[in-house]
């Protein structure tokens, strides 16, 4: 059993990653605002663009997982200095507490918009492939940021010898109530989670786009089996593909929403490519796979499975919500 730090657990990915190695792990988590829901795990409120809220933290542990950070989803409006404050000055603060605290191996999850320009080329992403940013838009800064926290975990490796693991990530999809993300500073719902609505509700949905467009998809209860394998890993050094290697289009992504949440009914679809597309790309997953003996085990039907057997009532289907 290791004793585990993770730093920004009371969103999606990191309240979904607590649930699963807080059963293997002593676990740590840390919140800025929300107050965290597990009752199997130590809490602590931290800030980590504050030097002194560290002094909340005790000492002792084994691995540091770093989720938190500001990110375009998340934020209402558009701030870009919050990009800098919390994922360039936040994570050297972790750092540096993780050097002053003989805390030998930091997790660290990484956006996949530093390889953005790999987009719609049909070529599956190395881990050695060259950084294509986009230098425009609301996500610009936002990769910038993650790049340069990137950059500065080869240092500390390089410098003081800290075992850093950096997961570039597409979405990770989870189970839980947080359905509402932002979309250039303004409040939607996501697509997905409407295109459920939509077949319950409606009996109907659109495609939008180039229906044969595909992405990585993976989910959370995947994802948490590989940072547990990452937390055990001694050896481990340096950036590693998050995805699945299997990229799922939207035609066979609305089908399986269909299968799983139609029950039965008939749903007429319409076909919209006059529409803006989903983006297409899929990670190559070698190094992952032979590093860490990993391999995803829910495929996108055992995902909307789960998904629609445990996500809390009235999330789904808003207007059943009980009080």
């Amino acid at each position: 059993m290791k004793n585990v730090l993770v730093i920004g657990a009371s969103g999606s990915i990191g309240s979904g990653l607590i649930e699963e190695i807080s059963t293997i792990h002593k676990v740590t988590g840390t919140f800025l605002n929300s107050a965290l829901k597990n009752d199997n795990i130590t809490k602590v409120q931290l800030d980590i663009t504050k030097t002194e809220s560290f002094d909340n933290l005790e000492g002792g542990y084994d691995t540091v997982v770093l989720i938190a950070g500001a990110m375009p989803a998340a934020m209402s409006g558009y701030d870009q200095n919050l990009y800098i404050d919390v994922n360039v000055k936040g994570t050297l603060n972790v750092l540096e507490y993780c050097r002053k605290n003989n805390i030998k191996k930091i997790i660290y999850v990484m956006t996949f918009s530093d390889v953005s320009g790999a987009f719609y080329t049909g070529v599956p992403i190395v881990e050695t492939d060259s950084r294509t940013l986009t230098y425009t838009g609301d996500h610009a800064v936002y990769a910038i940021s993650k790049v340069t926290a990137c950059e500065l975990l080869e240092h500390y490796h390089q410098e003081y010898g800290l075992q850093t693991i950096t997961f570039r990530i597409p979405t990770v999809y989870c189970c839980d109530d947080n359905v509402d993300y932002h979309v250039d500073g303004e409040l939607k719902t996501k697509a997905y989670i409407k295109m459920i609505r939509s077949i319950i509700q409606k009996q109907q949905i659109e495609l939008w786009g180039d229906i044969n467009n595909s992405k990585d998809m993976p989910y959370i209860k995947d994802f948490a089996v590989l940072i547990e394998k990452a937390i055990r890993h001694e050896t481990a050094q340096g950036l590693f593909n998050a995805g699945t290697g299997k990229p799922v289009s939207l035609q066979s992504f609305v089908d399986a929403i269909i299968k799983v949440f139609a029950n039965g009914k008939e749903i007429k679809i319409s076909y919209r490519p006059d529409q803006p597309s989903q983006p297409n790309f899929t990670f190559d997953m070698n190094k992952t796979k032979d590093t860490f003996d990993y391999q995803p085990k829910y495929d996108v039907v055992q995902m909307l499975e789960h998904i629609k057997n445990n996500t809390p009532n009235g999330i789904l289907i808003p207007e059943l919500k009980h009080d």
